[in-house]
């Protein structure tokens, strides 16, 4: 997806604003527009990261932290400035643009100089993702594929989801014997881990995604000797 366009698909995906009847809304701040303008680089810096661009890869990976900030400085603005979401859209296309325009000539800093500014902005909007354990990884790919198969039925999709779940969920079994456990009580933990993980997928402060998901994907993968 061109960046523009894929400015654009994420404002249109903003969650629309929930305005409180007694609460009028402030005048668009400085601090708001900062916020769009990092906005507009995280998206920017995320495509760059996922075309391969030398450059952004010597930034933080964004294509989920970034997100998450894009979404939040959105729906914040709307729902403070008592904007719509076509003004804010205009103003992250505006921001996109002014720094694609600086990248027409000077490639090689223009992006990493919109989006370095920033970093401190993220770190307290969206912190760092948290390393998931083996455990919390068999219930997280367990719920993914919950949510999938309620979605999609038995899918290709729910069918490779299945599969990696059950993979973690044997591997984090077999290693809870080896502790010492029995059957019983590492099934036991494997349904504690599942039923902590589905209260966290409901909880405010960032549910699963604060999760580094790829990890368990990393953790899924086939040992060297075998040949699932």
């Amino acid at each position: 997806m061109r960046p523009l366009a894929l400015v654009a698909a994420l404002s249109a995906a903003l969650p629309a604003p929930a305005f409180a009847a007694d609460a009028p809304a402030q005048a668009l701040t400085d601090v708001h527009r900062t916020e769009l303008r990092c906005a507009a680089a995280f998206a920017l810096a995320a495509n760059a990261q996922a075309q391969g661009d030398e450059a952004a890869q010597g930034l933080p990976p964004l294509a989920v932290r970034g997100k998450r900030y894009f979404t939040m400085v959105g729906q914040q603005v709307m729902e403070q400035a008592g904007m719509t979401r076509e003004q804010v859209r205009d103003l992250l296309t505006a921001d996109a643009t002014a720094i694609q325009q600086a990248a027409a000539t000077d490639p090689a800093s223009a992006l990493t100089s919109a989006v370095k500014p920033c970093l401190a902005s993220l770190e307290a909007k969206v912190p760092p993702l948290k390393t998931p354990d083996l455990l919390q990884c068999s219930a997280i790919l367990s719920l993914a594929f919950d949510e999938v198969h309620a979605r999609e039925g038995m899918s290709d999709a729910a069918k490779d989801m299945k599969t990696l779940a059950t993979v973690l969920a044997a591997r984090e079994h077999e290693a809870l014997v080896a502790q010492g456990r029995s059957n019983d009580e590492a099934d036991a933990t494997l349904a504690k881990a599942h039923d902590a993980m589905l209260a966290e997928a409901t909880d405010s402060a960032g549910g699963v995604e604060k999760y580094d998901i790829d990890h368990c994907y990393d953790l899924a993968r086939p040992d060297a000797k075998s040949h699932y």
